[in-house]
């Protein structure tokens, strides 16, 4: 079949991470300042406990959703291997069979988890007067499971053409209206229902939108069902995915449940603030991973391995040159700026981002080997590491937890990324390849260390001189980006930066 002329078809590689690269980053920085904004009026608002109540509901939420067999991710690689093959009728064809599974599995897992929201609530450690609250919550979110995958689903088509400025504008209409929305109804006697509402209405939009863009890009004269020899290969892909994901979610949503079992609440609303001041700023080059998984799985579908472990190693190089330095310098920005820009009674939620900033520097670094091991049909080292990786972070977790209080959990989840990242480059280079290039060995480590010296310097200045609220965070971020600016200095001038032709 003749591979459609889109834009993804036409522009280079490299060119086109890049653009899917700026076209991310700019809905990562709408999400950023509106978290900036909307966080300190929330806690203000909910006060601190329905704020942490609200989170670890969430976290469960998060939970579920990775219980979808797999199938969420597996259609993402598939589509995109499709979309290189230009096979319109399979993507078409995975689509409609990958909703009709979504619904059934997660629509099954979320009316458990609506019968069992009493009991629940009570494990959850919400407190009393919340407890009514919280279960009406958590039952009334179970749709949204089904509605967040399918709009995933979708999305993921859309994505395989490398349509990101689509998606980065119908997350940026969704973002506008949860933002509209929570100002309006978090006020009053709605509390935390307040934000159920401003997320169901964020959902609707971003579903609305993706289905609309979807569109373009199938066969509606052949939306049938995959056929059984076609159907099991991707099944089995998915279970391996199933794992992983799981593993995943030991170490993001089980600790805040943690939290909530170990500790007052009001620590989940702390642990909750750290961690997600901690992902939105990694996610900043993160954004780059999507157009990558794309590439590589392309890739993968016009010339096989041979050629996609070629673009694997050109895009690994460029990728750890330019964000080595980055989590390193957040994690010393992130303990200076949360304290300014909450109040100092937030201390712990700076360090908590920190903490697990540090931990992601290391697993930052192997996130491209991540995406080629699913591109090249390996998704079992993904479930491997990442479960190593749990096993770690809960071995460490709990008693660090009982040894020192709250700080003991994103100590015990940063041990088990770099444990696992490190075991993960072992599995790769023992199943993908023995040839395959190692990420520590790209890093420029003494570039690294000035970047890290000079934000460490520049950060105990403006902790003395830094005022509070938004304006406080603005201040502490220049020393940050002094040392970022720092460390792409020194990278130059060794003449370190790879070729920027064709990846």
């Amino acid at each position: 079949m003749t591979t459609p002329t889109t834009p993804a078809t036409q522009a280079s590689p490299l060119r086109t991470i890049v653009g899917g690269l700026g076209w991310n980053s700019a809905n990562q920085v709408v999400s950023v300042l509106v978290n900036l904004a909307l966080t300190p009026l929330l806690v203000h608002r909910l006060g601190l406990a329905a704020y942490g109540t609200f989170a670890v509901v969430s976290s469960f939420r998060g939970l579920l959703s990775n219980l979808d067999g797999g199938l969420g991710p597996a259609s993402s690689r598939y589509l995109a291997v499709y979309a290189g093959a230009g096979d319109r009728r399979r993507a078409s064809a995975l689509l409609v069979t990958t909703s009709c599974l979504l619904v059934l599995v997660l629509g099954a897992v979320g009316a458990v988890a609506a019968v069992l929201a009493p009991q629940l609530t009570l494990v959850l450690h919400a407190t009393p007067h919340l407890r009514g609250q919280a279960a009406t919550l958590l039952q009334a979110s179970m749709p949204l499971l089904v509605a967040s995958a399918l709009q995933a689903v979708l999305a993921r088509a859309v994505v395989a053409e490398h349509r990101w400025r689509f998606m980065s504008a119908t997350s940026i209409a969704a973002l506008a209206v949860y933002a509209a929305l929570a100002v309006l109804l978090t006020g009053g006697r709605r509390g935390i229902m307040g934000l159920f509402w401003a997320n169901v209405g964020m959902q609707a939009t971003a579903l609305a939108a993706t289905a609309v863009g979807a569109r373009h890009y199938l066969a509606p004269g052949l939306l049938g069902l995959l056929p059984g020899d076609e159907l099991r290969p991707l099944l089995r892909y998915a279970s391996r995915v199933q794992a992983a994901a799981l593993s995943s979610s030991l170490g993001v949503e089980v600790d805040a449940l943690l939290v909530g079992l170990l500790f007052p609440v009001g620590d989940v609303g702390l642990y909750s603030i750290g961690y997600n001041f901690a992902t939105q700023l990694s996610n900043l080059p993160q954004n780059a991973v999507g157009p990558i998984a794309v590439t590589l799985s392309r890739t993968f579908g016009q010339e096989g391995l041979h050629g996609t472990l070629t673009t694997f190693a050109r895009l690994q190089r460029l990728w750890v040159r330019a964000v080595a330095a980055f989590c390193v310098v957040g994690a010393v920005a992130a303990v200076v700026a949360i304290p300014h820009w909450l109040g100092r009674a937030e201390r712990t939620a700076g360090v908590v981002a920190g903490v697990l900033l540090a931990g992601q520097a290391v697993q930052l670094l192997g996130t491209v080997m991540g995406e080629l091991s699913k591109s090249v049909e390996r998704p079992g080292l993904e479930s491997r590491y990442l479960a190593v990786g749990a096993v770690v972070n809960v071995a460490l977790t709990i008693p660090l937890a009982l040894a020192i209080g709250m700080l003991g959990v994103p100590l015990g989840t940063a041990a088990g990324a770099v444990v696992s990242t490190l075991y993960f480059l072992h599995l790769a280079h023992r199943e993908i390849s023995v040839d395959l290039p190692s990420f520590l060995s790209e890093v420029p480590w003494g570039a690294v260390a000035v970047a890290t010296v000079v934000t460490v310097a520049l950060e105990l200045l403006a902790d003395r001189i830094a005022p509070t609220g938004v304006a406080g965070m603005a201040v502490c971020a220049v020393p940050a980006a002094v040392g970022l600016a720092a460390y792409g200095a020194v990278v130059l001038s060794r003449r370190a930066r790879p070729s920027l032709g064709t990846a």
